[in-house]
């Protein structure tokens, strides 16, 4: 089983060239954690975590700080906003490289890259590079099951 069989074909993607409002949008319409970015040709060129948009509103203590168990509250903090300037920037300007697989990758293949990298959804490209699905742990997970026989029985 290939995890072309477990993907899932409707991605909700940004264009590289989109500004990173557009992007906020799709992330709350939508309600996803990643948004994989394509370019023109609709290839993959790299992904946009829902945790690199809240960076841009976080108080920059939070990324000099691990440990917040003793803050009982971030009073003001909880208000703060990325500047109109942070906003306007290219989706292509925030994004990272994206961690992505082949849409003929084997299932534990892809399983073990979201492991390895921590990632939750996997973008999938065919073999033009073209991004043509996302898989999740829990995609890629339930489809292995599936694959265990002596589990199930008949």
């Amino acid at each position: 089983m290939t995890v072309k069989d477990s993907m899932k074909k409707r991605v909700i993607s940004v264009v590289d060239t989109d500004d990173l409002v557009v992007a906020a949008k799709q992330f709350v319409k939508y309600h996803v954690g990643m948004l994989p970015v394509i370019n023109a040709e609709r290839k993959l060129v790299g992904v946009l975590q829902l945790r690199d948009l809240l960076n841009l509103g976080l108080p920059d203590f939070t990324r000099l700080m691990e440990d917040f168990d003793f803050v009982g509250t971030f009073g003001a903090a909880n208000f703060i906003q990325p500047s109109k300037e942070d906003l306007g920037k290219k989706v292509s300007e925030v994004m990272e490289e994206a961690v992505h697989v082949k849409d003929s990758c084997g299932l534990t293949r892809a399983f073990a890259l979201l492991h390895q990298h921590n990632l939750t959804d996997l973008p999938i490209v065919d073999e033009d590079d073209c991004l043509v699905g996302v898989a999740s742990r829990v995609d890629i997970g339930t489809a292995l099951l599936k694959t265990w026989e002596s589990v199930f029985g008949d």
